[in-house]
């Protein structure tokens, strides 16, 4: 893969992890004001979604996982 190709990946990827993890914040929020977190908990599940399909290109199309790193956590916890 071009180094072009990876940069975007790679930045896609953190911009991702980053949206996924102020989902889980706004998921602890609403929780502790009492409120309804159904919405969040949907938004979170987009953007882990997003993440597990773009992990699942990356290794369908055979490209080399040291180069273009998607590590996911399990759901609900932060992505690192």
């Amino acid at each position: 893969m071009n180094p072009e190709s990876v940069n975007f990946i790679k930045d896609h990827v953190l911009l991702l992890k980053e949206k996924y993890n102020e989902s889980l914040q706004q998921i602890k929020e609403a929780n502790i004001k009492g409120e309804d977190s159904s919405f969040y908990k949907g938004i979170s599940l987009a953007y882990y979604d997003s993440l597990e399909l773009i992990k699942s290109q990356v290794e369908a199309f055979g490209y080399n996982s040291t180069e273009v790193k998607v590590a996911l956590p399990e759901f609900g916890e932060p992505a690192l």
